[in-house]
């Protein structure tokens, strides 16, 4: 199952703060950055539990993220992914002269996997070192 046409956003979260005081290469980062958060009727129509591992894409790459149902948000057709090394292989890489990549308003297509692998962040590195 798939969506299309959804609205990416980035941001930092409180949990991703917590989880990086115990290091960029923990589990516990991989679990609070490795995801994309999903208004709960939106993520209905994925047909998923939460926590299964979803593709999202963008005109700028692809990245494999853990799913998750958000009560606080993101709101219908949007998606969130933490800033990190998961969101940088989906959002702009367009400074457009400020400096700083376009983490908010990409299109975005999320897929749902039936056999796919959340790198951490040395392995996505590492993946990308190869390419």
């Amino acid at each position: 199952m798939s969506l299309e046409n959804l609205i990416l956003l980035t941001g930092r979260t409180i949990n991703q703060g917590v989880a990086l005081e115990g290091g960029k290469t923990t589990k516990e980062n991989v679990r609070a950055a490795a995801i994309c958060a999903f208004d709960k009727d939106d993520f209905k129509k994925l047909d998923c539990l939460a926590g299964t591992p979803v593709k999202v894409s963008t005109a700028f790459g692809e990245v494999i993220v853990y799913s998750t149902i958000s009560e606080e948000g993101p709101h219908p057709g949007i998606i969130f992914i933490p800033m990190g090394p998961w969101s940088n292989q989906v959002v702009n890489p367009s400074t457009q002269g400020t400096g700083t990549p376009t983490f908010k308003g990409m299109k975005a297509k999320v897929e749902v996997l039936k056999n796919g692998k959340v790198l951490d962040a040395l392995d996505l590195i590492r993946q990308l070192k190869e390419a």
